[in-house]
């Protein structure tokens, strides 16, 4: 099965319900989400319960959304 990648942090916002689905989802208050979008980013700490969700509906997204650093790609040989 392959996986939509989602690029943004709103559009894991959208594809999860917007404020009120992942409010729900995470437990997080009206006033936390707001400082989330602000940031653009979401905590760390919300990562596998975001990743969970998204994998059930058939959606992915970056680690970096949650501020996570990506191994480096090797270098190719040219």
């Amino acid at each position: 099965m392959s996986l939509e990648n989602l690029d943004t942090f709103s559009e894991v916002m959208e594809a999860l319900g917007g404020n009120q689905g992942v409010g729900d989802l995470t437990g997080a208050k009206p006033s936390t989400l707001s400082m989330w979008r602000k940031a653009n980013s979401f905590p760390s700490n919300t990562y596998v319960v975001i990743t969970d969700a998204l994998r059930a509906i058939g959606k992915t997204a970056p680690a970096s959304l949650w501020g996570m650093k990506q191994p480096a790609e090797p270098e190719r040989a040219a």
